[in-house]
């Protein structure tokens, strides 16, 4: 069997990806909720080939933000204040 292996990655998502050239199964991006650019993360993510083949995006932010159209999107939770959609 091949050695899984989970790598975190706590620095700035935006210079992380301009240099990543790994893919993965599962992907968790926990920004600041008040970060600007925060709407833009889940285009960047799944448009720039970083999830394997049925790998899974789940992204951390506050409730004023809806993802539900966006094309890849699987579904939304909610816990509290804390909201997380989920995309493929």
């Amino acid at each position: 069997m091949g050695e899984d292996k989970d790598i975190l990655i706590r620095g700035d998502v935006f210079r992380f990806l301009k240099t990543c050239k790994q893919k993965f199964d599962f992907i968790f991006a926990d920004p600041p909720y008040a970060l600007k650019e925060l709407p833009q993360i889940p285009d960047l993510v799944l448009n720039g080939d970083y999830l394997n083949e049925g790998g899974i995006f789940v992204f951390e932010h506050g409730k004023d933000y809806d993802f539900s159209e966006h094309p890849r999107f699987l579904e939304h939770r909610s816990y509290g204040s804390v909201n997380f959609s989920i995309f493929r």
